[in-house]
């Protein structure tokens, strides 16, 4: 409940820049400790980037190579999107072991950003260090709570998982960087650099590929699986007893659910990069495009998905463009395209004092038109949207990994030390109630939750544990 104005004592406090990121994000905030209320808060980027002004006039082939630049973290999330936005322009379609190379690199990438992010900077939140100067009752809890999955993971106790995760001392802190080494050589074998690759191209990879290269993936890759069965059951025994330990932790990071996904992975046995066929090959991605809303989900299309998009200023540095002459009308399908849509964006900067009463960052304000609101839809980092809509839309069954229409199984086989193993992602409720909040994007980057038993077997009689794929 708000407290009544004239009972709130509001104290101002700001976080600029977060350096746990890039650096260009702030946050300005106003705090009502006697209610325990944030009562304003304003999310701020000082950053231009200034891409779509600079691109103008650029050789479209060297696109990739530019905007993979934009971050030092995941350039090749950018300069796979560049490729393949090539690659329908031109009209090409990649060779068949071209676009796996693609996958392989692309999977990488996020088994790199994924497991540093969750174990580098996110864990410093849950270490021991952390807990025991922000609130030690929660942590003499943790040393007489036995965490329930230990024998998987090695940690008898919830403080031992906290300890585990201290920056630079603790014992899983510092086997997660040697692992985001494991995850960056696969990339580099993959697409030759990281972050910024040298091998894509409109068209296919420089890649030469040989029994060796994917045998070197491969190796990496499977110890990789044996350090995720440890890692997620240690994730669920974590963020299960901050739940129990702090009721109302499920409201930290709270949103109406309003997830966007646009699909990954592409399937090269369908996917020809032409638009007006893009419905079809869109939903033959190995990770579902889609659009949920309330929990519900609205479309798997790709070109309704593409089409909703709109790009606002909201409180941003920039001028409108809505008297500017569109660049495009009408899509390939001749479905009208709005001033607003991304094809259409004028990046007008108009550099001024921040004003939190007006404008204050130069992040503009996208959203997705349903046909009635404009959404401000989220991906909850990624895995969260992407494991969402791959579990409604039931259209993934490839044998290690099968959408069920509320959970998305995924089957891992057997490893040096441990045997085959089958998790189970699902849906997120408490108490009734859907929820994406942090604990639950945090989790989803684990990548897997909610175990299920062992199965005797973890391939599909038709389709066997492959040698290369998507990971």
């Amino acid at each position: 409940m708000t407290a009544p104005q004239k009972d709130r004592e509001l104290v101002e406090m700001a976080w600029d820049p977060i350096t746990r990121i890039v650096g260009s994000l702030g946050i300005y905030a106003k705090i009502d400790f006697r209610n325990r209320e944030v009562a304003e808060c304003y999310s701020t980027s000082s950053v231009f980037r200034g891409y779509s002004i600079f691109m103008k006039g650029k050789d479209p082939r060297d696109s990739h190579f530019i905007t993979s630049r934009i971050c030092g973290i995941c350039g090749d999330n950018h300069a796979t999107c560049s490729v393949y936005a090539q690659n329908m322009a031109y009209g090409i379609r990649p060779p068949a072991l071209g676009e796996w190379i693609i996958n392989l690199g692309e999977a990488a990438e996020f088994m790199f950003d994924h497991n540093i992010f969750q174990e580098n900077l996110v864990g410093v939140d849950y270490c021991e260090k952390m807990v025991r100067e922000t609130n030690p009752g929660v942590l003499a809890l943790a040393e007489r709570t036995e965490a329930p999955h230990a024998a998987e993971h090695g940690f008898r106790t919830i403080a031992d998982i906290m300890r585990s995760l201290n920056p630079l001392e603790g014992e899983f802190y510092r086997e997660a960087l040697a692992v985001s080494r494991t995850t960056r050589e696969m990339f580099c074998l993959m697409e030759g650099r990281h972050v910024h690759p040298s091998t894509l191209y409109p068209g296919g990879v420089g890649t030469v590929a040989t029994v060796q290269l994917f045998t070197d993936y491969l190796t990496r890759l499977v110890r990789y699986i044996e350090f995720m069965k440890r890692v997620v059951p240690m994730h669920d025994d974590l963020f299960d007893f901050f739940y129990e330990a702090l009721p109302g932790y499920e409201q930290v990071g709270r949103r109406r659910v309003m997830l966007g996904c646009w699909g990954a992975f592409n399937d090269p046995n369908h996917c020809n990069y032409n638009y007006e066929q893009m419905s079809a090959w869109g939903r033959k991605m190995f990770v579902s495009p889609g659009i949920v809303i309330d929990g519900k989900l609205i479309t798997t299309d790709l070109v309704d998905i593409n089409l909703g998009i709109r790009i606002l200023l909201g409180s941003s540095y920039y001028e409108d463009w809505a008297d500017q002459e569109p660049f495009v009308t009408h899509d390939p399908l001749g479905n009208p395209v709005d001033i607003r849509h991304p094809w259409n964006q004028h990046t007008i900067p108009k550099p001024q004092k921040r004003d939190f009463n007006d404008n204050y960052s130069w992040v503009m304000s996208p959203r997705w038109f349903d046909g009635e609101n404009l959404l401000a839809l989220d991906t909850g980092g990624g895995p969260l949207a992407r494991l969402w809509v791959t579990a409604l839309a039931r259209l993934v069954d490839v044998g290690y990994v099968k959408s069920t229409g509320h959970s998305v199984l995924i089957n891992l086989p057997k490893t040096a030390t441990l045997p085959e193993k089958t998790f189970e992602w699902k849906i997120p409720v408490r108490n009734g109630e859907m929820l994406s909040n942090a604990l639950e994007r945090n989790r989803a980057r684990a990548p897997t939750s909610r175990r299920m038993p062992l199965r005797s077997r973890c391939t599909s009689p038709s389709r066997p544990w492959p040698t290369c794929g998507p990971a």
